[in-house]
């Protein structure tokens, strides 16, 4: 067995504001089995988009957007671990089309059941 020096777990994660997990109705509506987790970055995205005055956009509706499009990339992919996405999200800011990855993998270390995580290309 491995002496373990540090780890980060998800949980970690979550307590520094590092990851968000959706909400399982919206993440159930959508189509996914699994519970699906944003990065800060994402999640920042997103408050942008809300935020901005010009635009009506609401949190459930851009996580809708997010959540759909990327089920839409699952369906006609081949791949089954780490899934590309580029969605059109107003309000963000001067970007308006954002490249997205996601990827499956455990829960946590101690807790394998499968999980999403969406991300943006640098946080991979």
């Amino acid at each position: 067995m491995e002496n373990i020096i540090y780890s980060y777990t998800r949980k970690d994660a979550i307590e520094d504001g590092e990851q968000v997990r959706l909400n399982d109705a919206i993440v159930k509506e959508a189509g996914f089995k699994f519970p699906v987790y944003i990065t800060s970055s994402i999640n920042d995205i997103i408050k942008r988009s809300v935020d901005n005055e010009n635009f009506s956009n609401d949190v459930e509706g851009v996580t809708w957007d997010i959540l759909s499009m990327l089920m839409f990339a699952i369906k006609r992919s081949d791949k089954t671990n780490d899934i590309e996405v580029t969605v059109r999200i107003n309000g963000a800011g001067r970007k308006k089309n954002f490249h997205l990855f996601a990827q499956i993998g455990p829960v946590d270390i101690d807790d394998a059941s499968p999980a999403i995580t969406i991300m943006l290309p640098e946080e991979m």
